[in-house]
């Protein structure tokens, strides 16, 4: 199935406009956020909507959630607001309700780039790696990743990336990448749960939904689970040892 796109403005699809020709993520925004296009593109992977909160679409939205009734499934909804969201929704009923929810949230402005939250364990939706983390305290190099403390900081350094640990899949091996760096709000956040961690010894999880920047450069919502575990050096804890797994979170910033 080739991709086709459907540009939509006032509530009406009308022919693509010039600047979409350019492919430009540059051009994009501009046509969704400053413009108040809407873009409905469908093709193998399913039908997607593509918008920017804030901008004057709503009459494009709601064709938009209309058009997803004779659309085929899964149904993706990509929005901007502090960063993209992403959503899956199976059924076209779902997707058009949560379209017409966010229209009303459209004037939300967001107080925070990360949400934290404390969950029980005992969820079913734990990924079976976190599951294993959380019954071992204990987790493979592989799928995780290794923060040291600098006492001459007071800070967490990332010191190891395990090669198929989250971080590795999205941004790679690189140390320095977005969620290596120390210093930002989404370290800071983060990092709180470490000293806990490492004085008493035990795992701590909890579900993440983050503002960060990708590999591109661009702005993304990440919903992730995590489990934190103390790293033993010798007879000591110098740090800890994070396992994450993209999922489902029980956080819904809008």
């Amino acid at each position: 199935m080739a991709s086709t796109d459907h540009w939509v403005l006032d509530g009406r699809i009308v022919p693509p406009p010039a600047a979409a020709a350019n492919g430009s993520p540059v051009e994009e925004r501009d046509l969704l956020q400053r413009t108040g296009f809407v873009r409905i593109t469908e093709n193998e992977q399913g039908t997607s909507v593509r918008w920017t909160m804030f901008s004057r679409n709503w009459a494009s939205l709601y064709f938009a959630a209309e058009w997803l009734q004779g659309a085929f499934g899964p149904f993706h909804l990509q929005y901007y607001s502090a960063g993209w969201f992403n959503e899956r929704h199976e059924q076209p009923w779902a997707a058009a309700d949560r379209i017409h929810h966010l229209i009303h949230k459209s004037d939300v402005h967001l107080s925070q780039t990360v949400y934290i939250r404390k969950v029980a364990e005992t969820r079913r939706s734990v990924p079976a790696v976190l599951q294993k983390a959380l019954r071992d305290n204990a987790a493979s190099e592989d799928v995780s990743i290794d923060c040291a403390y600098d006492p001459s900081s007071q800070r967490y350094r990332v010191a190891r990336v395990g090669p198929q640990s989250t971080i590795a899949r999205l941004w790679g091996l690189n140390p320095v990448s977005y969620p290596c760096l120390i210093g930002h709000s989404y370290d800071e956040a983060v990092s709180r749960a470490y000293p806990a961690v490492m004085r008493s010894g035990e795992p701590h999880y909890d579900h993440i939904y983050a503002a960060m920047a990708s590999a591109r450069g661009d702005v993304v919502w990440v919903p992730y689970q995590r489990v934190v575990l103390p790293l033993l050096k010798g007879r000591s804890r110098k740090g800890v040892r994070v396992v994450t797994e993209l999922a489902e979170v029980d956080i819904s910033p809008l």
